[in-house]
């Protein structure tokens, strides 16, 4: 079985009503906004790893992929959910448009993400495991491009 990340963009009220309701979110994640995820697929450890490696826990880079505030304790495939406020999307929104294609292929050290046992274990393959990462890389780009255009909130979860 394999772990993937999941995004899904929601208005701010829906987002605070699964905080205070966070029984529910199986139900939205499985129900009417099941066909509006979208994934990075494995590649998020990677992703995360690059994003992290340079920066604070403050930064919003930081929140990119595995969000910041849990949605209850529900297990929703690899843990519980996290949610991230619309004005957070904004930020990471702004930070991620920040990285070219060239700075994000600047970041890619396969040995550190092999050492760091970064998953999934693929780094000996530079070119193919460079390119995948980009590849899932610009699909989290564009989420939180979109996201943040529309004034929305997002979720995350590991699928």
């Amino acid at each position: 079985m394999s772990m993937i990340a999941c995004f899904l963009a929601i208005s701010q009220d829906e987002l605070d009503a699964l905080y205070d309701e966070s029984g529910e979110i199986a139900a939205v994640l499985d129900g009417e906004y099941a066909a509006q995820i979208i994934d990075i697929d494995k590649a998020w450890h990677g992703i995360h790893f690059m994003l992290t490696e340079n920066s604070s826990a403050s930064s919003p880079l930081a929140h990119a992929v595995l969000g910041i505030k849990k949605i209850g304790e529900e297990d929703v495939g690899y843990g519980p959910a996290h949610g991230i406020s619309a004005a957070s999307v904004k930020k990471i929104a702004e930070a991620l448009n920040g990285i070219s294609e060239e700075a994000f292929r600047a970041m890619f050290d396969a040995e550190a993400m092999t050492n760091a046992e970064i998953y999934p274990d693929i780094w000996d393959k530079d070119d193919e495991a460079l390119v995948f990462l980009l590849t899932h890389f610009e699909v989290l780009k564009g989420f939180y491009a979109d996201t943040a255009k529309a004034g929305k909130a997002a979720i995350s979860f590991l699928n």
